[in-house]
C-alpha cells in the first residue's frame, strides 16, 4: 500500500500518520522513518522491499520528500527524480507512506506517477459550521461546554478573514491552526472551569488573528489615513508579513471599494454574496473604509494603485516596500 499525507495543518497531518500507523503495524515492530530531506529514492525503495519480522513487509514512513523532490528542477543525486520507478517498485506486502505537512497539493509529477489504489489524505483544517463543530467537541473533552456564538466568536477572533471559507487565491489563505486552536481551547476551559466558556472569557484571553491587523492597516491606507497606514504598515513589516502579500491585499479592497461606491443604499453583505465573496461581510468595512468618498475619490485611489503597479512594472520603482509607502502617500494626496 502507498499512502501520501499532506497538510496544510501539521497536527491533522500527524494525526492520520499515527491513524495510518495504527492500521498497518499497531505494534511499531516493522515500522521504519526515514528523512526526507536527505533521504534519496534508492533508499526509499530499498527500505520498502527489505523483508520485515514474520516475512511480512515493511512499513516506511518518508517524511518532505515530496516537499524537496516534488518540486519542478529537484534533484536526486544529480538526475531528475524517477517518481514511476519509486512507487511502482514497492512490493505490495509493504506500506510507503509519504508524509509531507508543508504541502496542501500534490505535485503533477508525483500525482501522475501514484498508482491507482494509492491513498491521498489531505490534513485540511475544517471550515465553518464544521470548525464550530470541531471547537465545541475539542471543549467537551476538556470537560467543559461550548455553545455555537461563543464557538463562533473564538473562530472570528483568531481567524476573521478565514474561519468560515478559503480564500480564493490559495496564496492568501491562511487556513485555521488546528494545534493553535486546541491550546486556546484548553486555556479558555481552564479559566472557565467548572463554567461553560463565556464570550467574555474569549474576549480576555483569545489574542485577535493577525489577519485583523493585516485589515486594520488596509483600512487605514483606504481611508487615505497616512498617519495610521504608516504606523500599521511598520507593525506588520516588523512582524514578517510579505510586502507583496500587502500591496496586492491593498489593490483587492480598492477594486472592491469602487464596487461599494456605486452600490448605492444596497446592502454591503448583499454585495459581497453577488461578488461571490468567502466573507460576504467583509464589504461592510469596506463601505466604512469608503465613508463619504465620492466614487469620482474611490477611481482616484484605484489609479494611485494602477500608477504603483506600472512604476514597479518599468522598474521606476524597483522594491515593493517602497511601492507600498508611494501607494499609501499617493491614496492619501488623492483625499
Amino acid at each position: 500500500m502507498i499512502a501520501v499525507v499532506l497538510g496544510p495543518d501539521n497536527g491533522l497531518a500527524r494525526s492520520e500518520l499515527k491513524r495510518l500507523l495504527a492500521e498497518v503495524d499497531p505494534d511499531g515492530s516493522s515500522t521504519s522513518t526515514l528523512d526526507g530531506k536527505t533521504a534519496l529514492m534508492n533508499d526509499v525503495l530499498m527500505a520498502a522491499s527489505s523483508i520485515g519480522f514474520f516475512s511480512a513487509g515493511r512499513v516506511v514512513v518518508v517524511e518532505d520528500l515530496i516537499a524537496r523532490l516534488g518540486k519542478q528542477g529537484a534533484k536526486d543525486r544529480g538526475e531528475t527524480p524517477d517518481w514511476t520507478a519509486l512507487l511502482q517498485g514497492v512490493p505490495a506486502a509493504s506500506t510507503l507512506i509519504l508524509l509531507d505537512p508543508t504541502l496542501a497539493a500534490l505535485p503533477a509529477a508525483v500525482k501522475k506517477a501514484l498508482p491507482n489504489d494509492a491513498r491521498v489524505i489531505l490534513g485540511d483544517p475544517p471550515r465553518g459550521a464544521e470548525l464550530i463543530r470541531w471547537l465545541r467537541a475539542e471543549a467537551t473533552r476538556e470537560g467543559v461546554e461550548l455553545d455555537d456564538r461563543t464557538a463562533r466568536l473564538i473562530a472570528e477572533t483568531m481567524y476573521p478573514q478565514s474561519w468560515g471559507a478559503k480564500a480564493n487565491n490559495p496564496a492568501f489563505d491562511r487556513p485555521p491552526d488546528m494545534d493553535v486552536l486546541r491550546g486556546e481551547i484548553a486555556k479558555l476551559a481552564m479559566a472557565s472551569w467548572p463554567g461553560p466558556i463565556a464570550p467574555q472569557h474569549v474576549r480576555d484571553l483569545v489574542p485577535r488573528g493577525d489577519e485583523d491587523k493585516v485589515f486594520t492597516f488596509i483600512d487605514a491606507a483606504i481611508s487615505g489615513n497616512l498617519r495610521g497606514a504608516v504606523i500599521e504598515l511598520q507593525k506588520l513589516i516588523d512582524a514578517g508579513e510579505d510586502p507583496n502579500k500587502l500591496l496586492a491585499q491593498v489593490s483587492q479592497q480598492a477594486e472592491l471599494a469602487i464596487v461599494m461606491a456605486h452600490a448605492g443604499r444596497r446592502a454591503p453583505e448583499e454585495v459581497g454574496r453577488e461578488l461571490g465573496l468567502p466573507n460576504p461581510k467583509r464589504m461592510a468595512s469596506i463601505q466604512r473604509s469608503v465613508g463619504r468618498q465620492s466614487p469620482a475619490r474611490v477611481a482616484g485611489t484605484l489609479g494611485a494603485l494602477t500608477e504603483t503597479d506600472r512604476a514597479i512594472k518599468t522598474g521606476e520603482i524597483r522594491d515593493t516596500l517602497d511601492a507600498l509607502y508611494a501607494a499609501v502617500a499617493a491614496i492619501a494626496a488623492n483625499r
